[in-house]
């Protein structure tokens, strides 16, 4: 309910109108959101591991992202005003078992220049890459950077189950 009023309140600041087609609408939507949050993130690992334990993994995260953004940036601008560029689809295999942080790692790729993930097919995840011509690149360090943060996070959400259980 909390999820609901606070992105319902984000939906009329974002709007500024109280028009009864933009409210309606507003609702509709953050019902959406809210139940797919519910889906993504299972509510038992939400609240039961600590605060402090997601938060840092977050920050971790983004900080991953955060530089694996910048460095493909200049690599796929390099590739792009310097050589004749090519793609590749590669199948990678992932260690991530929660569906969340499978779909944050799969947008993470995404919003990392020069790669597209297309698929997640069990524990297999398909990713298009664009590369110089002729080049063989280590296609792993950009998913293995990403999903080693999103593992430590897995392992920080798994100890706060357990510390939950134990009180």
């Amino acid at each position: 309910m909390l999820r609901f009023a606070v992105l319902f309140g984000l939906w009329l600041a974002l709007t500024r109108t109280l028009a009864p087609p933009a409210v309606a609408l507003g609702v509709v939507v953050v019902m959406g959101a809210a139940m797919i949050v519910r889906w993504l993130l299972p509510a038992h690992s939400m609240r039961r591991a600590p605060l402090w334990s997601r938060t840092w993994s977050i920050v971790r995260f983004a900080a991953v992202l955060i530089v694996r953004f910048v460095t493909s940036t200049l690599l796929t601008s390099w590739v792009i005003l310097c050589h004749r560029a090519e793609g590749r689809v590669v199948a990678l295999p992932t260690r991530l078992r929660e569906p969340g942080r499978q779909f944050l790692l799969l947008n993470a790729i995404t919003l990392t220049p020069s790669t597209i993930s297309l698929l997640l097919e069990g524990q297999l995840l398909y990713v298009h890459w664009l590369l110089p011509q002729g080049w063989r690149g280590d296609w792993r360090r950009v998913k293995d950077a990403l999903e080693s943060a999103l593992l430590r996070g897995e392992a920080g959400d798994r100890e706060g189950v357990k510390d939950a259980r134990s009180e």
